[in-house]
């Protein structure tokens, strides 16, 4: 009896020996994981093209050196581009390649237009430079510029927004507010006057946001993963939706 209970001590032991071992093993797998898996340092990709929150520009700038690639869909409902009777699609390349400079090239086209010729595509480049640094009490700063320059013989420019925009960070939450004048002569402005929003981050993997791009209210939310990946869902308005995608590659 007493060597019985010996081997059935001798097992508990081992079991709860195992147990917290196996506890231990997956603790430090989903260290691991958190690491490899989701990025340390991903500014959030609006689905403009530029580093901001879903349409409007925020004063974050990626990591020195990152390269964004980019594609995203908007419901024709609040676009001006075509007014409002096409769909859009945007695709962008976006390249920090300095800590306070970023540069954006982004195509748009409606989607499902007939046309007599292949294609038709509007080219919208865009510059940002942050003038500022984020401190324990004031606000980084950024000014850009978008759509400052046509390549068709019309002139056109639709997503035309001259800019500066502050933000400053606490705890999970992310601050942003800025103003955009009409200084350029433009057939349409992406910003048009004062513009702000929030971002929340419970975790890096995700962020929440909410936004108000000068004409409509604007709700999201982007999931990094895989350290290169991003994928952001969004409603325009609340009555609209949008969506997008993003692949960053650090040189």
């Amino acid at each position: 009896m007493g060597l019985l209970a010996n081997i059935i001590f001798v097992q508990t032991i081992n079991r709860i020996t195992l147990m917290h071992k196996f506890q231990k093993f997956i603790v430090l797998s989903c260290i691991v994981v958190s690491v490899i898996v989701f990025p340390d340092n991903c500014k959030s990709q609006s689905l403009s093209g530029v580093t901001g929150l879903i349409t409007i520009p925020t004063a974050r700038m990626q990591k020195d050196g990152t390269l964004s690639f980019g594609i995203s869909y908007f419901d024709r409902k609040h676009q001006v581009y075509f007014d409002g009777t096409k769909d859009v699609g945007h695709a962008y390349i976006n390249l920090t390649i300095l800590p306070f400079l970023e540069l954006v090239f982004r195509a748009n086209r409606p989607l499902n237009y007939q046309t007599v010729h292949e294609y038709t595509v509007d080219r919208t480049p865009m510059v940002r430079v942050r003038l500022f640094n984020e401190t324990k009490y004031f606000p980084s700063i950024v000014v850009g510029i978008h759509d400052f320059a046509s390549t068709s013989s019309w002139g056109t420019v639709y997503f035309n927004a001259t800019y500066f925009v502050m933000s400053k960070k606490v705890q999970d939450f992310d601050f942003h507010m800025g103003y955009a004048p009409r200084i350029m002569k433009a057939q349409a402005y992406q910003l048009d006057g004062l513009f702000g929003g929030l971002a929340y981050t419970p975790h890096k993997a995700v962020s929440i946001f909410a936004e108000y791009d000068s004409k409509t209210v604007n709700s999201g939310v982007e999931f990094h993963f895989l350290k290169h990946f991003g994928i952001s869902l969004a409603t325009i308005n609340f009555d609209s939706y949008a969506a997008g995608m993003n692949y960053k590659v650090f040189l």
